[in-house]
């Protein structure tokens, strides 16, 4: 019934005077709190509930400023409790738990105390993926990656508000790895798949374009989850990128297939069996092509 109080104690928040400079606020937290119900009941599970019998939030003594981030605590908590704590720790859940976190800070304006707690959200999934693990399915796409865009918005969000760049945790980085290498081996241009496939997802019904902050994000995942994984793998796929850059005949297409490979150019133990691949690969007539076979050699 945590949840329930939760929302029951936003509800009479609204209509008190103690909610009244956070109106329209309280508005918007509301309706995602409700989109956020399948966290916590089943469809078939009854709701109904005396609301009589539920203990409420006292929001007397907090001040309007500080009841956003009192909602944030209390609805993590009852995530924590209410879903992770029956063995519900889906990727499909926690995706929806984190964009509802994120919905709530987003009521805020922007500033310090917006990034502070959208670097609070990402530091609280930390915790919950050391106790919880993501449970993937085998092939499951559509709701890893959109935990991975709503950890994505939330790294940007830090960054902008705080103007610092936030440093990912390895737990976080292992938590979303599986995705990662399984668009890495399975896609021909992983990095444009995946930034294609964020751009045409529905993203939760907000609006947000996918540009060089998010490019910028996604290349670091990619980068830790590509090094995890077996040489032989990552040859071959080296090998697969430099076949599609030199037989290719559009040079932008080209160039995303080096955008790719390029990730991998950190890999100091893959570097060496790089450049002795590009080096045995025949030149091309294209100048764009070349080039890039040559800069690829000097690693």
């Amino acid at each position: 019934m945590m949840f329930e109080s939760l929302v029951l104690s936003i509800q009479n928040l609204q209509k008190s005077k103690y909610g009244k400079g956070n109106k329209k606020k309280l508005a918007a937290i509301m309706h995602a709190l409700n989109r956020a119900r399948s966290l916590f009941y089943s469809d078939q599970q009854n709701i109904d509930i005396d609301s009589s019998s539920i203990k409420q939030i006292n929001f007397r003594n907090i001040k309007p400023e500080e009841q956003i981030q009192k909602i944030l605590d209390e609805f993590m908590d009852d995530f924590e409790k209410q879903c992770l704590g029956k063995n519900n720790g889906s990727a499909k859940n926690y995706s929806l738990f984190a964009v509802t976190s994120y919905k709530i800070i987003r009521t805020l304006d922007e500033g310090n105390k917006r990034g502070l707690l959208s670097a609070h959200a990402i530091n609280r999934l930390n915790k919950m993926f050391v106790k919880y693990p993501v449970k993937y399915r085998v092939q499951a796409i559509r709701d890893p990656l959109d935990l991975i865009f709503v950890i994505t918005e939330l790294a940007i969000d830090i960054e902008k508000n705080l103007g610092i760049p936030y440093e990912f945790d390895e737990i976080l980085l292992i938590q979303i790895m599986p995705l990662m290498q399984r668009y890495y081996i399975q896609s021909e241009n992983p990095f444009t798949q995946i930034l294609d496939d964020i751009s045409n997802m529905p993203k939760f019904k907000m609006t947000v374009h996918i540009g060089d902050n998010h490019k910028k994000i996604i290349k670091k995942l990619l980068d830790y989850s590509i090094i995890k994984l077996p040489l032989e793998d990552r040859i071959n796929k080296a090998k697969f990128l430099l076949e599609k850059i030199i037989q290719g005949e559009d040079d932008s297409v080209s160039l995303e297939y080096y955008n790719t490979l390029k990730i991998t150019y950190a890999d100091s133990q893959l570097r060496p069996h790089l450049a002795k691949i590009a080096k045995s690969m025949p030149k091309t007539t294209r100048r764009f092509a070349n080039t890039m076979l040559e800069e690829t050699s000097m690693l």
